[in-house]
C-alpha cells in the first residue's frame, strides 16, 4: 500500500512536469516493492515502467532499453503492451527505425488479442501513426490514425486525454505531409492550407482537454482543471510553432499577414511560457528547475527568433523587450529564484527555527547523496548500504518539500514575495546602469536535433542573438552562425586550454590568431566603437560560456611572421570585461551593499601526493609550492587570516567562512562533468576522519548548504568555473556554488592554472584591489603586469587568461585617490580657515 502510494504522489509530480520528484517517487516504490516477500510482479513492473516513462521524456533513451531489459519477461500483458510502446518510441529516437516498427506492430497484436477495441488499441494505433508520420509514410500514419479514430468515437466522443491525443497527431500529418509540387506558389498554397488544418486539428485536442479558451493567438489560456498540462503546452506551443511556419512562407513579401502570424506565434509562445512559469511555483528543488528549464528551452528559443523578426519587420521595441525578457528567463533561472527565496525568507515573518530546520535538511541530503555517489563508485557497491543512503535521502527530501508547502500556506507574506516578479523590464535596467557600463547579453539558439528518419540528424543552424545596453542605447542584433564560427570557438577554447602549452607550434599559434580574431568581429567588433573607457559586462550563453573573452584578437598579426604572445592585441588591453549570470542577478547583488570589513580568510593545504579515487579512477594530490608564497603575498597587502597545512580543513573552512568578507582558496579542483554536484575543493586530507563535514571533500551540494556573507570568493584552483551545460542554468560549476549560497561576487578558473603564473596574477589582483579598482579592473592590471613582465613563452594564453571575474564588480577598498582628495579637501579647508584667520588679524591691526 505505501508503495502503490509513492506512485500515486509521483504521478502527480509528472502532472505538474516535476520529473525529478516524479522519478524519486517511483524509484522508492520500486524498492519498496522489491523488499516484499513473495515479490509481486505486477506491481514490480507498473513501477518500472512508470520509471521508463520518465527516463523517455527526460529524453534518457538507452535508459528506456536497460530497464525494459531488466523486466519485459516477467511483465503482465498489460505492461508487455505498454512497454512495446515506449520501446517503440525509444527506438525511433535512436534511429532503429526497424525495432521500432516491431514493437509498435507488437503493441497492436497484443492488445487486439487480449482487450480488443479499447482505449489501449487506440493508443497502440496512434503511436504506430505518429512513428509512420516521423518517417515520411503518411499513407500508413493515415490509415492508423482512422483505426483509432474508430474506436474513439465509441468511448471518447467530444473529451479526453485519448481524442485529444488523435487530434495531435492529425495536425502532426497535415503539417508534416509532403506537397508534390514544384511550382513556387502552389507549394505556398497548398501547404499555407495544411498547416490552417493542422492549427484546426490541435484547437479541437485543447477542446477535448476541458481547456475553455481553445484560441491561444488571442487569449490568455488557463488550464487549471485541464486533464493533462503536459498535453496542453504540447499544443499550444504546436499552434505558435505552425503560425511561425505560415509567417516565414511569406518572408519574401512581408505583408499585413505576416506581421499578424508572428505576432500570432508570439501570443502561443507566451501562453506556453505563463504556464510553464505556473508550474515552477510548485517546484521547490534546484534540480527540478532545472529540468524544466530544459524543457523550456525550445519554447523560448522559438520566441525570441519570432520577437526578432518582428523587431526587424516593424523596428517596434515592444518585440526588443519580449525577446530580451526570453531570453533572461533561460539564464540562471534556479539562482535567481534562490536569490528571490532569500530575500523573501529575509523580509517575512518566518521563525528562524524553521529555516533552521530546512538548512539540516538540505544538509542531510547533501551528506547522503555523497555517501550514496561515494558507493556507487566502487566495483562492488553494497546493495544495504544504498538503500539505507536513500532512505535517508528520499524522507529528508519529502520533510523538505511538505516544510515548503506549510511555509507557504501558513505565512502568505513569504509566498507573496517569493513569486512576485521581481524581473526588472529594460527601462529599470537602463536606469540602473552606470554610465561607464556596457552589458552585452548572448543567446545561443542551437538547433533542435532529433535522431529520427534513418538516425540522421535534422540539420539547422544556430543563431546567435546579442542584446547590447547603455544607460542609453539598446540594440538587437542576430547572426546566423556558419559552422567555421562555430568551430573557431571551439577552436578558440581548445587552445586556451590545452595541456600541451608548453609544446605549442606556431602553426598551432596562428590558427589561434586566425579563430580568435574571428570570434571577436562576431562577438565585440559590432559594439567596439561604444566600448572605449567602459566596463563591460558579459552575460554568455551556451558554448560561449567557456570562453576567455580576455584573449579575442582587435587586429589580426602578421602571420607570416613568428606569433609572439606578448605583442598581441588582446581585447584585455582596452577594456575591462566582467560576466554575470543573467542582467537581473548582475544588477541585484549590485544594489546589495557589501559590509566591508575587508578582512580575507585564506586556505591553503599542503598536499603530500596522497592518492584518492573518483568515478573508479585514481588521482593524486600533488604539491603546490606557489599557493603559499601566494597566500603569504597577499596578507601583504590585505589583511588576512591564513590556514595552512592541517589547519586548511574543510570543518574549520565550513566554521568560519560565514565571518569574512573576502574568501581565497589557493588549492586542487576536482570537476566531475557527468555529476556537477560532486565536482570539489580538496581542503587538507584528514586520514582519521570520521564525519563528512571534514573528510577534506567540499563538493558543489556542500557549498550550496553554507550561509555566506563575504562580499567576494577568489577560487585559486583548476577548472573552478567550468563543468556541466546545462540549458537555463549555465555551467554547473564550483564557482556557480558560492554563488548559490549568497556569495555576489567570484573570481574563477576556467581551466588548469599553472603555479607560478597563478600565484603572481593573484598577488597583483590583491594589489590593486587595495588600491580600490573594480574586480574587474584589478584582475585586468593584473593580467597586464604578468603580460608585461614575461616573455612570449610565458605569455601563452594558458598562463594568464584563465581568470575570470564573475557577479558584482564593484570594488572592495576604498580608491587611494579617494584619500588623497579627502586631505586635499581638508588642506584646502585649512588654508581657507588660515587665510580668513590672517585676513581678520590683518583688518583689526589696520584699524587699532
Amino acid at each position: 500500500m505505501l508503495a502503490s502510494l509513492y506512485i500515486n504522489i509521483g504521478n502527480v509530480y509528472r502532472a505538474k512536469l516535476d520529473y525529478i520528484n516524479a522519478l524519486k517517487y517511483f524509484n522508492q516504490a520500486l524498492n519498496t516493492y522489491k523488499s516484499q516477500i513473495p515479490i509481486d510482479y505486477e506491481n514490480l513492473t507498473e513501477a518500472y515502467y512508470a520509471i521508463a516513462e520518465i527516463q523517455f521524456k527526460n529524453n534518457n533513451y538507452q535508459q528506456v532499453l536497460n530497464i525494459a531489459e531488466e523486466c519485459y519477461q516477467i511483465a503482465d500483458t498489460t505492461y508487455k503492451i505498454y512497454f512495446d510502446d515506449v520501446l517503440g518510441a525509444s527506438y525511433a529516437m535512436l534511429g532503429n527505425n526497424k525495432n521500432a516498427d516491431k514493437y509498435y506492430k507488437n503493441a497492436i497484436l497484443l492488445t487486439k488479442e487480449y482487450y480488443g477495441i479499447s482505449l489501449d488499441l487506440a493508443y497502440a494505433y496512434m503511436s504506430y501513426a505518429k512513428f509512420h508520420s516521423q518517417t515520411n509514410h503518411f499513407n500508413q500514419a493515415i490509415d492508423n490514425l482512422a483505426s483509432a479514430y474508430d474506436i474513439l468515437k465509441i468511448l471518447q466522443k467530444d473529451i479526453g486525454a485519448g481524442l485529444s491525443t488523435y487530434y495531435q497527431y492529425e495536425g502532426d500529418i497535415y503539417r508534416d505531409r509532403t506537397i508534390n509540387t514544384q511550382a513556387i506558389t502552389s507549394f505556398k498554397t497548398e501547404k499555407k492550407r495544411n498547416l490552417l488544418r493542422a492549427i484546426d486539428s490541435y484547437k479541437k485536442g485543447l477542446k477535448a482537454l476541458e481547456v475553455e479558451q481553445t484560441n491561444p493567438e488571442n487569449s490568455n489560456i488557463e488550464i487549471q482543471q485541464s486533464r493533462s498540462l503536459m498535453d496542453c503546452l504540447d499544443l499550444i506551443k504546436a499552434i505558435g510553432d505552425v503560425y511561425l511556419e505560415i509567417a516565414l512562407l511569406d518572408n519574401e513579401n512581408k505583408g499585413a499577414d505576416f506581421s499578424e502570424n508572428l505576432n500570432f506565434a508570439l501570443n502561443c509562445y507566451n501562453n506556453t511560457s505563463n504556464l510553464i512559469q505556473q508550474a515552477r511555483k510548485e517546484i521547490s528543488n534546484d534540480e527540478s528547475k532545472i529540468q524544466l528549464s530544459n524543457l523550456q528551452y525550445q519554447t523560448i528559443s522559438k520566441t525570441i527568433k519570432t520577437a526578432y523578426l518582428a523587431y526587424n519587420y516593424s523596428k517596434n521595441q515592444e518585440f526588443l523587450y519580449i525577446a530580451f525578457n526570453n531570453s533572461e528567463q533561460l539564464k540562471s533561472s534556479a539562482l535567481f529564484d534562490k536569490i528571490a527565496n532569500e530575500l523573501a525568507q529575509e523580509n517575512s515573518l518566518i521563525p528562524d527555527s524553521l529555516l533552521e530546520l530546512e538548512r539540516k535538511l538540505n544538509n542531510t541530503i547533501a551528506n547522503y547523496s555523497e555517501l550514496q555517489y561515494e558507493e556507487l563508485s566502487y566495483n562492488e557497491p553494497d546493495s544495504s548500504l544504498l538503500e539505507e543512503y536513500n532512505d535517508k535521502i528520499f524522507n529528508a527530501s519529502r520533510q523538505r518539500d511538505e516544510l515548503n508547502r506549510y511555509m507557504e500556506e501558513s505565512y502568505p507574506d513569504y509566498y507573496q514575495l517569493k513569486y512576485a516578479n521581481s524581473a526588472l523590464s529594460l527601462n529599470e535596467i537602463q536606469d540602473k546602469v552606470d554610465r561607464k557600463e556596457v552589458i552585452v547579453e548572448y543567446f545561443l539558439a542551437e538547433p533542435a536535433t532529433e535522431k529520427i528518419n534513418n538516425g540522421n540528424e535534422t540539420d539547422t543552424l544556430t543563431s546567435l542573438y546579442t542584446f547590447f545596453i547603455t544607460n542609453d542605447k539598446i540594440d538587437f542584433h542576430k547572426k546566423t552562425l556558419r559552422n567555421s564560427e562555430i568551430q573557431a570557438l571551439e577552436e578558440t577554447f581548445r587552445f586556451m586550454s590545452s595541456t600541451d602549452y608548453m609544446f605549442t607550434h606556431n602553426e598551432d599559434a596562428k590558427q589561434y590568431c586566425v579563430s580568435s580574431h574571428n570570434l571577436y568581429n562576431l562577438l565585440i567588433a559590432p559594439f567596439e566603437n561604444d566600448l572605449q573607457e567602459k566596463h563591460l559586462t558579459i552575460i554568455p550563453d551556451g558554448k560561449l560560456n567557456y570562453i576567455s573573452f580576455d584573449g579575442l584578437l582587435k587586429t589580426l598579426p602578421d602571420t607570416s611572421e613568428t606569433i609572439r604572445f606578448n605583442e598581441l592585441n588582446y581585447l584585455v588591453k582596452d577594456v575591462n570585461i566582467n560576466y554575470a549570470n543573467s542582467v537581473n542577478i548582475f544588477l541585484k547583488n549590485k544594489a546589495s551593499k557589501p559590509k566591508l570589513r575587508n578582512h580575507t580568510l585564506a586556505f591553503a593545504p599542503e598536499y603530500n601526493s596522497e592518492e584518492f579515487k573518483m568515478t573508479g579512477t585514481s588521482y593524486k594530490l600533488a604539491p603546490l609550492p606557489g599557493v603559499q608564497k601566494e597566500v603569504d603575498e597577499i596578507a601583504k597587502s590585505v589583511n588576512t587570516t591564513i590556514f595552512r597545512s592541517k589547519d586548511a580543513s574543510e570543518q574549520n573552512f565550513r566554521e568560519k567562512s560565514g565571518n569574512f568578507d573576502i574568501l581565497h582558496l589557493a588549492m586542487h579542483a576536482y570537476i566531475n562533468d557527468s555529476l556537477p554536484a560532486y565536482s570539489r575543493l580538496a581542503f587538507s586530507q584528514i586520514a582519521d576522519s570520521t564525519t563528512l563535514d571534514n573528510d577534506g571533500w567540499l563538493n558543489t551540494a556542500d557549498i550550496y548548504n553554507l550561509d555566506l556573507n563575504a562580499s567576494m570568493t577568489v577560487l585559486s584552483a583548476c577548472n573552478t568555473g567550468v563543468g556541466k551545460l546545462q540549458k537555463g542554468e549555465g555551467l554547473m560549476s564550483l564557482a556557480r556554488g558560492f554563488l548559490y549560497a549568497g556569495c555576489p561576487s567570484v573570481v574563477m578558473s576556467l581551466w588548469e592554472v599553472e603555479d607560478a603564473a597563478g600565484t603572481k596574477i593573484m598577488t597583483s589582483f590583491y594589489k590593486y584591489l587595495k588600491a580600490g579598482k573594480t574586480k574587474d579592473e584589478a584582475l585586468r592590471l593584473a593580467k597586464l603586469k604578468y603580460l608585461e613582465e614575461s616573455n612570449s613563452r610565458l605569455s601563452h594564453p594558458h598562463y594568464w587568461m584563465s581568470f575570470k571575474c564573475i557577479g558584482d564588480n564593484s570594488p572592495v577598498y576604498t580608491s587611494y585617490d579617494l584619500y588623497f582628495f579627502a586631505i586635499l579637501i581638508l588642506l584646502i579647508i585649512a588654508f581657507s580657515i588660515d587665510q580668513g584667520i590672517r585676513i581678520k588679524k590683518a583688518r583689526r591691526n589696520r584699524q587699532a
